[in-house]
Order: structure tokens, then sequence, then C-alpha cells
């Protein structure tokens, strides 16, 4: 199993970070994906639990499942296909700090092929940070 994560502190309230961070389609402004769109929607609709993220790169889909849903403190998804691993799964808790609201990002997989690893992990990191930092600047800057 191979697990990585990150701690962010935003300096907006806890439910402005809550509904930025699980608005789906705003992905595509932050990493690599042209189009996020969400098919089925989830309860409550669109945004929340058994929802299913599609991040669209070209000819390639990514599909992620909202699989808990706690607002304002805590989202959490699994990879359902689209990346070569097995049993990835990513929470995102929210704690309140003074003014500020502390996102920490969890993840955990298992690489399909032996070795790849190390591969992977730097590269959904990669993804997680511009998400992460793209979440922070809505949050702080309104954009």
């Amino acid at each position: 199993m191979r697990s990585f994560g990150s701690e962010t502190r935003i300096r907006a309230p806890r439910e402005r970070v809550f509904a930025v961070m699980t608005d789906h389609a705003r992905y595509a402004a932050w990493g690599p994906s042209s189009r996020v769109d969400v098919d089925p929607q989830g309860d409550p609709a669109p945004n929340g639990l058994g929802a299913v993220r599609n991040f669209r790169s070209g000819p390639l889909t990514t599909r992620e499942e909202v699989v808990a849903w706690e607002p304002p403190v805590r989202m959490a998804y699994r990879l359902v296909s689209g990346v070569p691993v097995r049993d990835y799964r990513s929470e995102m808790v929210l704690d309140e700090d003074g003014e500020h609201t502390v996102l920490r990002w969890s993840s955990t997989f298992r690489p399909v092929v032996p070795g790849t690893g190390r591969l992977f992990e730097k590269l959904m990191a990669r993804a997680v940070d511009g998400f992460r930092e793209g979440i922070r600047r809505a949050c702080e800057e309104g954009t």
C-alpha cells in the first residue's frame, strides 16, 4: 500500500472551503483535465454522496466516486477507473483554526504493476497539489 498526504492552511471559513472543494466542475481550472463533469449526480445533488466525477483529458477519462459526504467537515472519494492503480481512496478533512481552515488531504492506493508505486505516488501527489492550491486560491482570492 502506498500513501501520500498534505496539509494546507486556508484563510477562509470552513463552510466556504467545503463548498469550493466539493464543487467538482471547478477542478478543471486547477489541474490537467480540460473538463470535469458529474454523472451520475450525488445526494445532495449534484456533488454529494454517490456523485461520480469524470476528469476528461483528451480521449482519456478518470472517474472518481464520492464515498463520504459530511458537510462542512469531510469528503472522501475512490477511484473508479482511468489510472492503473487499485484501491485508490482519498479523504479531505477540514479543521477550524482561528481565521483559517486546515485542509488535510490523505490518499492511499496499491500499484497494479510492481515497481510503479513511487511513480504513481509522485504523479497523483502532483495533481493533488494543484487541486489544493486551486482550492486555497479560490477561497482566499474569490476566483
